[in-house]
C-alpha cells in the first residue's frame, strides 16, 4: 500500500529527479537571443540572461513539484511515472509542499534581479500557462501539445526582454511549430507504449490509442512546417542583420534541422524514442553531433 511517509530519507538523486533539474537544460534556450540578438559580446546581456535563466529553472522545478503532486494518482499508474519521488514515496507530499514555495519565491526574485517586471511578468505568465496545463488542459488534446510549445517559446521570449534585444516574429513561430512536433513525438511515444500494453486510453491526457495515425501525421507536418519557417527566418531577418561575415554558412541550420527531425520521427515510429524528445536529444550522440555541427556552421557565419 502506497503512503505519504517516505521509507528513508530522500537523497540528493530523489531532490534531482523531483526538481527535474536535468530538464534545466531546456531553459538554454534563454541565452539564444543574447547570440541571434548581435550582443554576445555584452556581459551585462549574459549576466542577465544568467539570472533570467536561473529564475526559470527554479520556477520550473516549482512546477515540476506542483504537477507530481497533482499528478500523484495517474503516475502511480504509469508504466515510468510511478518510480518518480512523489509517486513511489521516496519523499513526502509534506516535504513538496515546502519547497514548493519557496522556489517560486526564489525563482521570481531572482527573474527581478535579472530585467526588473518585465522578467518578473514574463515567468509569471510561464507560471500561469503552467499551472493552466497541470490543472485540466493537459487533458485537452492538441491544445496540450500547443501549451508545451508555448512554454518553450516563452524560454526564448525570456531571453528577448533580459538581453534586451529585438522581438523576431519568424523564430518565435519557428520555435512553436518546432517544440509543437516534439511534443507529439512524445505523445506518440506514450500511444505507442499504451498499445503495446493493451491500454486504450493514456492516463491523465486525452488521448486513445486510435489517435496515433493522426498524431504521427500532425507532428511531421509540424516538423516540415518548422524547417520551412528556419528558412524564412535566415533569408528576411539574419541575413539582413550585417552580424554575420558569411551568413550563406547559416544554410547548414535548416538542414542539420531537417536531419535531426527526421531522426527523430523514424525513431519514434519505430517504437525506439525516449518519453521526452528534448532529454533524448541531450543524451543521444547522433542529436548531439548534429548539434556540434550547427555550432561549427554559426561560427564559420561570424568569423570567416
Amino acid at each position: 500500500m502506497m503512503t505519504d511517509r517516505p521509507q528513508r530519507p530522500a537523497s540528493l538523486g530523489d531532490w534531482a529527479g523531483a526538481l527535474r533539474l536535468h530538464h534545466w537544460a531546456k531553459n538554454a534556450l534563454v541565452f539564444l537571443p543574447v547570440v541571434l540578438g548581435g550582443v554576445s559580446h555584452s556581459g551585462t546581456a549574459w549576466l542577465s540572461a544568467l539570472l533570467g535563466f536561473l529564475g526559470l529553472g527554479l520556477v520550473a522545478s516549482s512546477t515540476y513539484v506542483l504537477n507530481d503532486l497533482i499528478d500523484l494518482a495517474d503516475d502511480r499508474a504509469h508504466w515510468t511515472k510511478h518510480k518518480r519521488a512523489f509517486a513511489s514515496g521516496r519523499i513526502s507530499i509534506a516535504a513538496g509542499l515546502v519547497v514548493l514555495p519557496l522556489g517560486l519565491a526564489g525563482g521570481l526574485g531572482l527573474g527581478g534581479l535579472a530585467h526588473g517586471p518585465p522578467a518578473v511578468a514574463m515567468l509569471c505568465v510561464y507560471l500561469a500557462l503552467t499551472l493552466g496545463y497541470s490543472f485540466a488542459l493537459k487533458r485537452v488534446p492538441i491544445l496540450d501539445v500547443a501549451l508545451l510549445a508555448a512554454l518553450f517559446t516563452l524560454r526564448i521570449a525570456l531571453g528577448v526582454v533580459c538581453a534586451g534585444v529585438a522581438w523576431s516574429a519568424w523564430l518565435l513561430v519557428f520555435s512553436m511549430f518546432l517544440f509543437s512536433s516534439l511534443s507529439l513525438a512524445k505523445r506518440l511515444t506514450e500511444i505507442k507504449r499504451l498499445k503495446a500494453l493493451g491500454g486504450e486510453r493514456l492516463p491523465g491526457r486525452g488521448y486513445v490509442t486510435a489517435d496515433e495515425p493522426f498524431v504521427l501525421a500532425m507532428g511531421v507536418a509540424l516538423s516540415a512546417a518548422a524547417v520551412l519557417v528556419m528558412v524564412m527566418y535566415l533569408i528576411e531577418e539574419a541575413f539582413g542583420t550585417g552580424l554575420y561575415r558569411s551568413p550563406q554558412a547559416l544554410w547548414a541550420f535548416p538542414l542539420l534541422l531537417a536531419l535531426w527531425l527526421g531522426r527523430i520521427w523514424l525513431l519514434c515510429g519505430r517504437g525506439a524514442l525516449d518519453d521526452d524528445p528534448v532529454i533524448f536529444a541531450i543524451r543521444d550522440r547522433v542529436s548531439l553531433a548534429l548539434g556540434a555541427l550547427v555550432a561549427l556552421s554559426f561560427v564559420a557565419a561570424v568569423i570567416l
